[in-house]
This record gives C-alpha cells, structure tokens and sequence, in this order.
C-alpha cells in the first residue's frame, strides 16, 4: 500500500484505516481456513487421505526438539480403518510408515506414525487415537561415524571433528553423515540383489533427508558464534543440541512436496523429502533488544564471552537500528530479531491464559574432567620406563621399566591435569555469599582440551538464570501465528510480554520455544506457546527422560574412549 500525499489529511487517514480493516479481513479469513490434515504413504509420500473427519488434534512443535502430534477419529471412518491396518498397508506396497503433514498460516507440522491406539468407551464408542512424533525425530536416528567415509569395520580416524561457524559445523556433519547414509556401497542397499540400488543414492535427488545449500562464508559473514563439534559415534541430535541451544539458533525443517515453491534455487529432491537448514533468530551476537520498561523502552544489549570463553554477559549498545522493511507497509509481516515488534500487555484481549515462572542461576564454580590432558600419561609412562629401565640396567637385573610401569600405572594415570574447575565471577558477584558453589559436570573427554571448553559452556548454559512463561491466546488479536508470509511470528521468534501486577512494570523478550496448534469438535483451531526457557515447563518426567539420555550418551562416549 503506498498512501496519496495529494489527498487531503483527513483523506489519506481514511485510506490508511479502510487498508488497515481490509488486511484485518484478510488475516481472519486466513485464519478461519481449517487446518489442512492429509496422511501419506511411507513408500513413496504418496497422499492417501485428507483427514477432514477429526474428533480432536493437537500438534506440538519446540525449538530444536521432537514434538508429539495427536489425532483422534472415529473408528469407522475410512482414514481410521486405513491407519490401524498396519499389515494391508504393507501387503499393498504403501509400506508400513504413515506420514502426516499439517498445514495452517503457512506452517506446515510433519512427523511419522508411532502408534495407534484403538479405545472403546462406556458407550460403546470406538474411537482410534494416532500418535505421531515430528520429523525432528528423523534426525535423532542419524550417527556421526568417526571416519563416515569409511564402512563401520575400518574407522581409522578415532573422533569425527569439526571447527567453524555453529551453523556450518552443525549442518556439514549432519550432511556428510547423510551421503554416507546413501551411499550404499558403504551402508548396503535395502535390496542387495538389484544391482541398481547399489548406486541410486550418488544422487541427491532421491534422498529423503536434504541438507539446504550453505556456505562457509556464508555463515562467516553472518556474525554467529562458533563451535567445535566432535563425535565418536554420537547421534547427530546430541552433538548439535547444545550448540544450538548455547548459540540460540533454530534447526528449521519442512517436508517438501510437488506443488510447493522450491526449497531453494535450483533445488531438484524427491517429493516427500525432508529439508532442513538453520536459521538464526536470535541476534545475541549482533545486538538484539533483550528487555526494559515502558518508561525506558527496551534496551539493547550484544552478548560477548568473558575472558575465559565460558561465562556470558549482556553489553549494554546505545543505538537502535532502523528496519527499513518495518516502515513498508508492503511488507506486514517482517521480522528482526534484533528489535522484536510483538508484544503482549498484561490486559491483552489476545491472551486468554498465562503463566511466568523465573529460575535464578545456581552454582559459581564448575568442575569436570576424569581424564588427563592429552600427552600428560604418555610423558609419566615414559619417564617411569626410562628411570627404571637405567635402574635395572645399573643393577644388572635388566630392563624393568615395562614391567614397573604396568604396575605403577593405576597409581598415577589420570591424577596430572585430570580435572578442570572454573569460577564464573560474574555469577558469583550477582549470587552474593549465600549460594550454592560447585556443579560437578561429567565428561568422557580429555581435561584441557576443546572438548573440555564446550562442556563447560553447556554447564554454565545448564546452570543459568532462565526465565519462561506459557500462555494460550487467541489467534490473530492483533498478532497472528504463522510464517511464509501469512502471520507475524512463529516457533524461534523473539516476542514480548508482562507479568500482569508487576509493578516493575518490566518487559520481557524471549523466544518462542514451543507451539501447539490444536482444535476440536467443540473449538477451532486455536495456539498455545511457551516462550523462554522450554524446560520449566516441561513435565517433570519428560525432563527426566531427557537427562537419561544425555547420561547414555556419556557412557556411550565413554565406553568407547
């Protein structure tokens, strides 16, 4: 829209109020269209079905994780006999996998079937409950291999490494370790005996997993941070979780199918395939408003690391940039992450349900380790041999430095340069002297090495001040959910709210960390978001089945180490 400045005041006031209710209209009527819900084949993404019979469905969708997705039909219907026929599926060649794909406000949730769950009620209802897990869960299945080019009986190369921007690291492992996947002369083709299927997967267009095009320097000239990813046989999700947790980035992903605009320029994938790229939304490192008043408006900080590269602090930066985009009122549905525009006041007719929760940082000092800095008990293994080797030798009884060294061994391996402790001053300033003091974190790792640097970011990012708050709103009063250009925000933007009756009156800037689109027979579709921290509000058990898995990953690590 672009206003008459020949016209009178009065004039252009009207032609911006009669533009401003017609883009009203036009986000109530997008949001009146009912999610699109439609079932396709494991075999080949073909659709099947589109699910317009729905008794309820609810789709959960958090930053950088796996969310589950609920769909509750009648029994009789044709999509719920045609889900729980698991075995005719595969008879008739659609494979035992379903995939589902939603579609509303331009997102679009997509994930694989887990279960099925047929429930009969007093009444004599039967009702078929399919439960489906986001296709974030796809990449919890893929390994880094220590040497990926090489079958599984030859891995020369001990710990798979990367150094570089965090995005770039992040992706290019998940890519190699997808070739490799493939590749079938490597990993063996689903059928051995077709000589064609050894080489189908040289090329990219018949993956089902794409990584988006992004360069080195690409990422270099973006401002984010860096990392070191390494692996010996992790999953790819528990490499990469921490780096995009501590970077605050968002692992974006979209199932592509025929009929969609390309994923990117040039792109030729499969229909069905997965794309998946990293965007960052946050900003920390180039200067984002993290905060304020109504009095002061909100202050803009850049994060930097202090001198030991573990501990964060907020730098306070004077100048507001200017988003030439937000002044064009071509382009409504802009978004910055360094100056957030969404926000909801505590007397907000768009929030019907809110809850604020806060949790201070906790301990000042850091201790991990176990292990020896590299080198440290190659050099005491060779200076107990020698010693005692010339020993032996001057009493003539032979060299006995092997012989001693096996036996002294357990005594003073791993007690040199084993352990690492680091005190976060700028906790320990803000926490006073009552506070709880060492986090011990455990490691599978070498002390003193980067390794030991990443894992105590991930304690002092574990361990930190965190702040969240949930809240259901009603859709589109004033701000919409959604992307590609039909709603203001979605999972990863930063948005702003108050506490209702705090008198500090004080702003707070997060970002979304979790959706949940959900709608019944007796609602429509409707939005529940966590912003901040996830982990608050998660339930106790699904935290505790989290901190399982990171403790697996260790022994994992460490078995093999």
């Amino acid at each position: 829209m672009s206003v008459d400045l020949s016209l009178s005041l009065e004039e252009q006031c009207q032609a911006i109020w009669d533009e401003t209710e017609a883009r009203d209209r036009w986000m109530q009527a997008q949001r009146r269209k009912p999610p699109l819900v439609r079932l396709h084949t494991g075999a080949n993404c073909d659709l099947v079905h589109i699910v317009e019979c729905e008794d309820e469905a609810t789709w959960e969708d958090p930053d950088n994780d796996t969310g589950p997705g609920t769909l509750i039909l009648d029994f009789a219907t044709p999509q719920a006999q045609w889900l729980n026929d698991m075995y005719g599926r595969i008879e008739r060649g659609e494979k035992r996998n379903v995939i589902v794909s939603v579609d509303y406000c331009g997102i679009r949730w997509s994930g694989l079937l887990e279960e099925c769950d047929v429930q009969t009620d007093e009444t004599g209802y039967t009702r078929l409950v399919a439960t489906f897990l986001s296709d974030f869960e796809q990449l919890k299945s893929k390994l880094l291999w220590s040497t990926p080019v090489m079958p599984a009986a030859f891995q020369p190369i001990k710990v798979f490494g990367l150094a570089g921007p965090a995005p770039w690291v992040c992706l290019t492992a998940l890519q190699i370790n997808l070739w490799r996947e493939n590749f079938s002369l490597i990993t063996m083709p689903d059928d051995p005996l077709a000589p064609s299927a050894w080489f189908t997967g040289l090329d990219m267009a018949n993956w089902t997993v794409v990584v988006k095009p992004s360069s080195f320097m690409y990422w270099m000239g973006q401002g984010v941070p860096w990392a070191i990813l390494t692996s010996r046989f992790k999953y790819w999700h528990e490499a990469a979780q921490d780096i995009l947790a501590d970077a605050e980035l968002s692992l974006r992903w979209r199932r592509w199918f025929e009929g969609d605009p390309p994923p990117w320029e040039g792109a030729n994938v499969r229909h069905g395939a997965l794309v998946v790229w990293i965007e960052d939304m946050s900003g920390v490192l180039a200067g984002t408003s993290n905060g304020g008043t109504l009095a002061d408006g909100l202050i803009r900080t850049i994060r930097s690391y202090t001198d030991d590269f573990v501990e964060n602090i907020e730098e306070t930066i004077t100048d507001m940039p200017v988003i030439d985009d937000y002044r064009d009122p071509n382009k409504p549905f802009s978004y910055d992450p360094r100056v957030p525009y969404v926000y909801y006041p505590p007397d907000s007719p768009g929030v019907t349900q809110s809850s604020f929760k806060s949790k201070g940082a906790k301990y000042v000092q850091l201790v991990t380790g176990g292990h020896s800095m590299p080198g440290v008990n190659e050099t005491m293994s060779a200076l107990t041999q020698g010693i005692f080797d010339v020993i032996g030798n001057a009493l003539q009884v032979g060299s006995i430095g092997g012989s001693v060294d096996a036996i002294l061994k357990p005594f003073y391996e791993d007690t040199v340069l084993a352990w690492v402790a680091v005190k976060l001053f700028e906790r320990a300033q803000a926490s006073g002297d009552f506070r709880l003091f060492e986090f011990f974190i455990a490691s599978a790792g070498k002390a003193y090495t980067l390794d030991t640097l990443m894992v105590l970011r991930k304690g002092a990012h574990d361990t930190r001040t965190i702040f969240s708050w949930s809240m259901s709103i009603a859709d589109a009063t004033p701000y919409m959910v959604g992307e590609n250009g039909l709603g203001h925000f979605a999972r990863g933007h930063r948005i702003a709210g108050r506490i209702p009756g705090d008198l500090t009156r004080r702003i707070h800037v997060q970002r979304v960390a979790k959706t949940t689109l959900g709608w019944g027979q007796d609602r429509s579709a409707n939005w529940d978001l966590v912003v901040g921290e996830n982990k608050p509000q998660e339930d106790p058990l699904v935290r505790l089945m989290g901190d399982a898995a990171h403790l697996k990953s260790e022994l994992k690590e460490a078995g093999v180490f």
